[in-house]
């Protein structure tokens, strides 16, 4: 789409377990929604588009591009990205993201910590455009998934939450479902890089 006038970083980070998904229902800030969301490895990465420059922020579900001028930097050109309590996705700012419908939300917190991981400390696994300059590590091309897949009774999770809640909030919890992330649903263990859909060509 860019030709060669853009080169995009894209700086991969695998966790190792992805905790449980947190949700708001109107008045009530916080609620636990037990095992849901639950699975073992989560691969994310923030995507810099350089002309000089602009950056994405990967989040679950989309991407937000920004210019360099609304990024936050912590030392010298390092831009900051913020990683969600469980989730895992960035964002440009310490907050918290609501995804949210009818006072009915998933939950993504973000805040500033003394746990940071400095991404200047990288592995280049990847350039194709500069052939065989840059050889890729086997575990790249590892085409299975990441994590064992996780057993639960959505339902039955579901039925744990709606008990904790007031009478009349009680119908509103299968409303949680429709606005929760594919991400937070899926139990399986994630693909590598190479499974993703944003790994090839221009990140849009």
């Amino acid at each position: 789409m860019y030709g060669s006038t853009f080169t995009d970083l894209a700086l991969w980070v695998f966790y190792p377990y992805n905790g449980a998904a947190r949700a708001k229902v109107q008045f009530i800030e916080n609620i636990k929604l037990g095992k849901i969301g639950e699975h073992v490895g989560d691969w994310e990465h923030v995507t810099l588009k350089v002309s000089n420059f602009n950056g994405q922020l990967s989040q679950h579900n989309k991407g937000t591009w920004l210019d360099a001028s609304e990024l936050e930097f912590n030392v010298g050109n390092k831009p900051n990205a913020y990683s969600t309590l469980h989730g895992h996705a960035s964002y440009l700012h310490a907050d918290l993201t609501l995804l949210e419908k009818g006072g009915v939300g998933a939950r993504d917190d973000t805040e500033q910590s003394d746990f940071v991981f400095n991404l200047g400390a990288y592995e280049l696994i990847s350039a194709e455009y500069l052939g065989s300059a840059v050889i890729e590590p086997p575990w790249l091309n590892f085409k299975r998934e990441w994590g064992p897949h996780i057993y639960y009774d959505l339902d039955i999770e579901l039925k744990k939450v709606r008990h904790l809640l007031p009478e009349k909030l009680k119908s509103l919890i299968d409303d949680i479902e429709k606005v929760l992330p594919n991400e937070v649903l899926g139990e399986e263990g994630p693909m590598g890089p190479k499974g993703k859909n944003n790994w090839s060509g221009d990140e849009v």
